[in-house]
């Protein structure tokens, strides 16, 4: 993908991100470890596939944001505090146009 993330229009990255990573077979992570004992084998690639995760997110983000989600060390927390970060910011954003457009 190549898309660099500013900040703004998070929901126009997240419909870029989502099938990107999906079809790279590591969005996973993002919900966070599966429950339950793994093997070491599984645990393994549960690791490599959350690092994967974790460079495929960073590298999309623009020199201005990244610095904050590179100390992340775990694909779930990191994907939370992107949501958290810029998720919230799209629904003000979105709330605003709409009540012009009512008023």
């Amino acid at each position: 993908m190549s898309y660099v993330f500013e900040g703004v229009n998070y929901k126009r990255l997240r419909a870029r991100a989502v099938p990107w990573l999906t079809t790279m077979n590591c969005f996973h992570p993002s919900k966070g470890k599966p429950e339950g004992e793994l093997t070491a084998e599984q645990e393994q690639a549960f690791q490599a596939t959350d690092t994967l995760f974790r460079g495929a997110v960073l590298s999309v983000l623009g020199d201005k944001i990244v610095d904050p989600f590179m100390t992340i060390m775990v694909g779930k927390d990191m994907w939370d505090a992107f949501e958290a970060k810029f998720g919230v910011t799209d629904a003000g954003s979105e709330l605003y146009i709409m009540e012009q457009y009512h008023d």
